[in-house]
Parts: structure tokens; sequence; C-alpha cells
């Protein structure tokens, strides 16, 4: 179930994922709102997004086969290594390697708004992490 190449994915884009974006970005200052950027077959969501300290820009991109696939979210704005960075500054939010059974992430529940949220998250582990030198969250295992 692809976003743009089944009916099942473009009515999902319609009338759940378009709206969740425009709802989350009701009232927020236009430099923290959500911009999407089509491509062939995806959708990359770029914005910015500050939990403590610092603003990061980022980009969640939405591939052929989200939702069943879940979202990759990059830190654009250069970033120390940290624990839980993997290549590219991709943020490891989901099980890496996992099976869609072992996933956090499900597509039943979850809408790209999810990742938005579960990268804000991640940075602010990320500022305590550069404080403390711990994690403040267990290691998805």
């Amino acid at each position: 179930m692809g976003l743009f190449d089944s009916d099942t994915g473009k009515r999902r884009l319609l009338t759940i994922e378009l709206p969740a974006i425009e709802k989350y970005n009701e009232g927020r200052d236009t430099d923290f709102r959500v911009r999407i950027i089509r491509a062939k077959n995806s959708l990359t969501l770029c914005y910015c997004l500050k939990p403590c300290h610092n603003t990061y820009s980022l980009e969640t991109r939405l591939d052929t086969n989200y939702p069943v696939i879940p979202p990759v979210t990059r830190i654009i704005t250069p970033i120390r290594h940290s624990p839980h960075l993997l290549e590219g500054q991709t943020m490891c939010l989901w099980r890496q390697g996992s099976t869609r059974d072992s996933s956090r992430w499900d597509a039943a529940k979850f809408t790209c708004v999810f990742a938005i949220q579960a990268a804000w998250r991640w940075l602010a582990c990320y500022e305590v992490w550069h404080t403390t030198g711990e994690w403040p969250m267990p290691d998805a295992r």
C-alpha cells in the first residue's frame, strides 16, 4: 500500500496524514511548521524542532511503502555523534532491523506526526545525553 500507487494509500494520505499535518501546524510559528515536499514516489516533511536549548532542522521521509514501512527521520543540523544516531544523521526511532511484528512503528495507530513527536523526544534525550553523558530512555531492543 504505497501513498501514491494505490487507492488505499491515496485515501490515507488525503484523510489521515495531510489533516494530521494541518492540525499540527495550526497556531505554530512559521519557522516550526511542517513543509511538505513531494518527490516522485515519496513525501519529505521539512521542519524545525526546539526541544530544549537548541533548534534543529529535520526531514522525515515517507517512502513509497509508507505506512507499512516506518518513516525515516534525519537531522539536517550538524550534531555530535550519539549512541542512537545512525549513518547520515538518521535518528534511531524504531527498532533497527526489526520485522513488522517487532517494530515500535504501528501503521494502524500512528501518523507521520507521531514520527515528528518521536523526533522531538529523541532530540530532548540527545540534549540530556550531551550534558550528562547518559541517554535518559531505554534502548530500543
